[in-house]
């Protein structure tokens, strides 16, 4: 019989746990907020999250341990870095919006 996966890890072909980014690792990668998106009825409401004043051992997956979204309610919620620090950071903070057909 398999050991039960943890639902908030990613786990490689072997099943050896990758280890979660962390509060600490996220901040000195220079993110400073997460986004929590709602994945309950179709709502795909999401809001940014600010890292400070986040426990630094804090796992980023569990930062969705007990929240609820602000519009529906929903209970499933995951979170992401927050990918406009990333398009910021990649392209310069240049306006990625996506415009149609080139």
């Amino acid at each position: 019989m398999k050991p039960r996966r943890h639902p908030r890890r990613a786990y490689d072909k072997d099943g050896k746990m990758y280890p979660p980014a962390t509060v600490a690792t996220t901040l000195a990668a220079r993110y400073r907020t997460v986004t929590a998106w709602c994945q309950s009825h179709r709502c795909a409401h999401h809001a940014e999250i600010p890292l400070a004043g986040l426990p630094p051992d804090l796992p980023i997956p569990d930062i969705a341990i007990g929240r609820r979204c602000s519009k529906c309610g929903g209970r499933d919620v995951i979170i992401h870095l927050n990918v406009t620090e990333l398009y910021d950071r990649s392209f310069g903070g240049k306006d990625c919006t996506p415009r149609g057909d080139p």
